[in-house]
């Protein structure tokens, strides 16, 4: 059985307060209806001294589903240009328990949006844990984020980058990322002036995930 994580990443902005940024997400969601629109989500208080705030929506997820919320802390002396500010979202499920094609074509691009995702996606959780050494060590090499706000160093089964992490990643505006994958997975289509990239509507195996994704990459950085 496959362990599936989807992570959702917001740049948060120290102008924004988390109240506010959980509401809008909160109120964008009602138009999926249950068991997906988080319906009776804790109110956020005031984290003041604490650098992150989470907490677990697991009760409001469908049976068998868990997640996690985690807002960092507004001020413009705290936040700076990396992963490690974001405001992230995850959850957690197998494949058994959701119904995949529903999930990628409504939720996912549902929450995309909600949460103002700068990035999203759908995690073969095997293959997202065998990358982290390398991912480490690509990160110590150029000193960059590179699978964060500075890069992407995995194709995911599915996918969400914004104009700025296409041009940051790629070097090619979202536009031109459609253009170069068209005809090579199931759908790449505009989301939110960025890009969304789903291989498969029907599940994958991890080695269909991997190989895909090492030959759409070679596309783009070719």
């Amino acid at each position: 059985m496959t362990n599936y994580k989807l992570e959702f990443r917001h740049r948060p902005k120290f102008s924004e307060p988390i109240e506010e940024r959980h509401k809008k997400f909160v109120e964008k969601l009602s138009r999926l209806g249950k068991p997906w629109d988080l319906a009776g989500a804790v109110e956020v208080p005031d984290i003041e001294g604490e650098l992150v705030f989470s907490f677990s929506l697991n009760k409001l997820l469908p049976n068998g589903i868990k997640g996690r919320i985690a807002y960092s802390f507004r001020s413009e002396k705290y936040l700076d240009d990396d992963a490690q500010f974001d405001d992230s979202l995850y959850i957690e499920f197998s494949n058994a328990k959701v119904d995949y094609s529903d999930l990628l074509k409504r939720i996912f691009p549902a929450y995309t949006d909600a949460f103002g995702a700068y990035r999203a996606a759908l995690h073969d959780w095997s293959i997202t844990r065998s990358d982290w050494p390398a991912v480490v060590a690509a990160c110590d090499a150029t000193k960059k984020d590179v699978n964060g706000r500075d890069g992407v160093f995995r194709i995911n089964a599915a996918n969400y980058f914004d104009e700025e992490l296409c041009l940051r990643a790629f070097g090619k505006s979202p536009q031109e990322i459609i253009n170069c994958l068209n005809g090579h997975v199931e759908e790449v289509s505009e989301l939110g002036g960025g890009v969304l990239i789903v291989l498969s509507y029907t599940p994958l195996s991890t080695s269909g995930i991997t190989t895909a994704g090492e030959r759409l990459r070679e596309i783009l950085v070719g």
